[in-house]
């Protein structure tokens, strides 16, 4: 089951990143879905979160409000361009840790053989 959380994830994340290719419509579902997923993966991790994984969540969690209010403030672009931030601030972030996971998976494999 966590495996398959942690691949819907590195899908949502994948296809949100995907936006001139995608479109704007599929970027809204996909970050919506990843936002839900990722609380789901926060559930299920709960008692491993520590203060630099509920930073990452709380930055998902802003980059999600920022993109909402930039659409709502279409005529201001400062709320866009402080999404736009704070989205590549995260997607950054997120690649550290998913990095991260993979090396720790890729240790326990070499310590099962």
């Amino acid at each position: 089951m966590k495996r398959l959380l942690h691949w819907l994830l590195l899908i949502s994340f994948v296809v949100t990143l995907s936006v001139p290719l995608t479109g704007l419509i599929v970027h809204k579902l996909a970050s919506a879905v990843f936002l839900l997923l990722c609380l789901v993966h926060a559930a299920v991790y709960r008692r491993r979160l520590g203060p630099r994984r509920w930073a990452l969540l709380g930055g998902v969690v802003l980059a999600f409000g920022s993109g909402v209010l930039s659409l709502v403030l279409e005529e201001l672009p400062l709320v866009l361009a402080l999404h736009k931030v704070i989205s590549i601030t995260c997607v950054f972030f997120l690649a550290i840790h998913i990095f991260v996971f993979a090396l720790r998976c890729g240790r326990k494999e070499d310590a099962a053989v």
